[in-house]
């Protein structure tokens, strides 16, 4: 078994963008490095081996939206005290998404990593809790690991580079957005919820027997 996917779900979820420094914004999906993370806080690997446990293992990650229930924008102050003196406030914004349900997606070409990984999906034995972005964004609901396969198609679910970008499938109820994500450089990726994207070229993908994700070399996006 070289891909598995797996369902789950969030009260709220934030995974703030990578390139917006004065409010917290979120990505429509977890970019890879957010799904690398989430997998690797379940086998127990640690931020600051993820990279090269990623790049040694050959493993690349992604995932699709099925559904949320809507989009909160919060603002809070923060206040600094300057000189012990004066009180200075800052309206501060953030959004997340409430009740999102992502279906997350993993290949690596090491059998033993991923059957390790299904096992413990499948036992619900996490050496880390997991969560949608911060330590506040807590998990609602998992499913039980899917087996996959692991192929290269020019339609799929989830993300991918605006560049390779060919057209987007049916569109009922959707949602696209575009953003920069940074993979080694800077890219603009489509995020679709609803719909599937078309490429130029076969990608990577996991498909199960539901739904084809695209997935990424997760290493490129870990910093």
């Amino acid at each position: 078994m070289l891909a598995l996917t797996v369902t789950i779900t969030f009260i709220t979820a934030q995974f703030k963008k990578h390139l917006i420094k004065l409010f917290r914004d979120t990505y429509l999906i977890p970019p890879p490095s957010v799904v690398a993370g989430i997998f690797g806080a379940v086998m127990g690997i640690r931020r600051a081996y993820l990279k090269s446990f990623a790049e040694q293992n050959q493993i690349y990650t992604g995932a699709m939206l099925l559904s949320y229930e809507g989009i909160i924008n919060e603002v809070a102050s923060i206040i600094k005290i300057k000189n012990w003196k004066q009180f200075i406030r800052t309206p501060k914004k953030s959004v997340l998404l409430y009740k999102p349900t992502y279906k997350f997606a993993i290949y690596s070409p090491k059998n033993n990593v991923i059957s390790e990984l299904y096992d413990r999906l499948s036992n619900l034995d996490f050496e880390y809790a997991i969560f949608g972005g911060n330590d506040y964004n807590f998990m609602y609901n998992i499913g039980r690991p899917k087996r996959a396969e692991y192929l290269l198609s020019k339609e799929a679910y989830g993300y991918c580079r605006l560049a390779e970008l060919e057209s987007l499938g049916y569109m009922g109820k959707a949602n696209i957005q575009i953003d920069l994500v940074n993979e080694e450089a800077v890219q603009r990726y489509v995020f679709a919820y609803g719909v599937t994207l078309k490429v130029r070229e076969p990608h990577p993908t996991v498909g199960d027997d539901e739904h084809r994700i695209f997935v990424h070399p997760a290493w490129r996006f870990i910093r």
